[in-house]
């Protein structure tokens, strides 16, 4: 151990040794005054290597910072610097397994993350090194409100908010914007969570994302320092009027074992010297970074900014983890009530059905090919005896049936629903057996769903009832293979206790659109929050 090592050498020596060894004599002949200056022994009793793992963005310039650093100035140490993405670093510390010994992440949000999962202490060892603010980088320079409107870009380069806070800071500046607004930031994340789910490969980030936006004409979530090095002046950055989110890179102890854990914070407090003297700032500057306080521009930046608070916690949390669920594919089949009552005037000169039938022709069209879906129609004797008739079994969006697209399919029988016969209403028959299709063909590697959107109650007679629909979807609900029923409520005229009965025993979620013209808004957010 590096302590015992000292304590061995310091056998049997005395201070005034040191006193006399650790001072050098400097006469200033003109004044007469002599000064004593205290030096830096000349060599360490052994040198030992210590891991430092951090942001790919802010690497290359820690590597800078350290290659010409004597190990006497890092506590006997030789510092091995690694790139890697702060996402990372946090599954390898849960695992305890090749955990770096020290870690720079792109925020400090990082840290209590980890600490959540790690399987040792994780620590920060001082206040951060360097800042840069988030931008949305573009050839055109695009202005935005805020950040939620940010978010609702369609094909906005965003990242996996799991593996950079780069990523994860336009959904926490959304938050911030709009207290008590989670609501529509996880609807707007739905599409991105889709598609980051379908990439066989991980989005590109820093140059390699600025290279693309180049030639896509898209626009990308970087940060400022990442614009200035990049130095393409095809690329402009930009903060939304409300201001902006800051990387802060803080400086956190991660070894796993309590010894080495204790060995690299002394070996950190020496690094958090050396990266706050004049030199290495100089060296985070000429890399594009600001310095910890964040208010001081950098040459080629965006100037003065206004930095958001951070978000209620709680919200975030939820906000966060919900991009896990809703970065599965969504396997689900629609079951949409064409009863007589859907007939009933509503906003805008349409009845409630052209409205349904709009939503989900809406939602149609938002979800990328690896989503999974079919359609049913459901009313009291809509196929003989039975209350419902499948348009369009289970498929992906992309699947080709006779030289047309699954996507095709869906709207082509959405826009029939006007047509079809209309009755009462059959909705618990529709209902268990909605549930039993999708629990046959149950798909492990998706969010397995029912959707049900009706404006009334069960009015079918010869059915089941409520009480037996419950205890049926309790007893066949399996633990390994659930499937979540999701109920929309339009207006209401719909029975919202049995609704959310239906909902609450499978896990699902249950929505009431009061006014038919939010009917779209809530089939979105349906989705989005399928099993939160």
């Amino acid at each position: 151990m590096a302590g015992g090592r000292h304590s061995s050498a310091d056998s049997g020596r005395s201070f005034g040794f040191y006193a006399l060894s650790g001072l050098v004599l400097v006469a200033v002949a003109a004044t007469g005054i002599v000064v004593f200056k205290a030096v830096q022994p000349e060599t360490c009793p052994s040198v030992d290597e210590f891991t430092l793992a951090a942001d790919p963005s802010i690497a290359p310039a820690v590597s800078e910072v350290l290659g010409d650093v004597p190990p006497e100035q890092t506590d006997c140490a030789r510092i091995v610097v690694e790139a890697a993405l702060p996402g990372d670093i946090v599954g390898r510390l849960g695992k305890g397994v090749d955990a770096p010994d020290l870690w720079i992440p792109d925020s400090a949000a990082w840290v209590g993350k980890a600490a959540l999962t790690a399987a040792g202490p994780v620590a920060t060892a001082g206040g951060s090194i360097a800042t840069t603010p988030v931008v949305l980088a573009s050839g055109g320079g695009e202005q935005f409100a805020n950040w939620l409107s940010v978010l609702e870009v369609p094909d906005l380069a965003m990242g996996n908010p799991l593996s950079t806070g780069t990523a994860s800071a336009p959904i926490l500046a959304a938050l911030a914007e709009h207290s008590g607004g989670a609501e529509s930031v996880r609807a707007a994340l739905v599409p991105h969570a889709q598609s980051e789910s379908v990439r066989t490969e991980d989005q590109p980030v820093g140059a390699k994302m600025l290279t693309e936006l180049v030639s896509t004409g898209k626009v990308g979530v970087s940060t400022e320092q990442q614009v200035v090095q990049f130095g393409n002046p095809s690329i402009n950055a930009t903060v939304p009027a409300t201001g902006t989110m800051m990387m802060d890179y803080p400086l956190v102890v991660s070894a796993s074992d309590p010894e080495r854990h204790y060995l690299s914070a002394k070996k950190a407090d020496a690094l958090e010297v050396i990266f706050k003297s004049e030199a290495s700032q100089e060296v985070l500057t000429r890399n594009g970074f600001r310095d910890a306080s964040g208010a001081t521009p950098v040459d080629g930046g965006i100037g003065n900014v206004t930095a958001l608070p951070a978000p209620d916690q709680s919200a975030a949390d939820r906000t966060l983890g919900a991009w896990t669920l809703m970065a599965k594919p969504i396997r689900t089949l629609v079951a949409i009530d064409v009863s007589s009552s859907m007939d009933f005037p509503a906003t805008g000169g349409k009845n409630r059905m052209q409205l349904t039938t709009a939503a989900a022709l809406a939602g149609n069209q938002v979800f990328p090919d690896s989503v999974a879906a079919g359609l049913w129609a459901f009313s009291q004797g809509m196929n003989g005896t039975q209350d419902y008739q499948e348009l369009v079994p289970i498929r992906r969006y992309d699947t080709i049936v006779d030289g047309v697209s699954q996507r095709t399919l869906m709207a082509e029988q959405a826009n029939r629903l006007t047509q079809l016969k209309r009755g009462a209403t059959g909705l618990y028959d529709t209902t268990l057996a909605a549930f039993r299709k999708v629990q046959e063909s149950y798909d492990p590697r998706a969010v397995n769903s029912v959707i049900v959107l009706t404006d009334g109650a069960n009015e079918d007679a010869d059915s089941i009832t409520r009480e037996q629909l419950l205890d049926v979807l309790a007893r066949e609900q399996d633990p390994a293979r659930p499937v979540i029923i999701v109920t929309i409520g339009i207006t209401d005229d719909a029975d919202a206790a049995a609704l959310a009965d239906i909902s609450r025993v499978t896990g699902g979620s249950t929505y009431i659109a009061r006014d038919p013209s939010e009917i779209s808004e809530v089939f979105v957010n349906a989705l989005a929050h399928r099993g939160a």
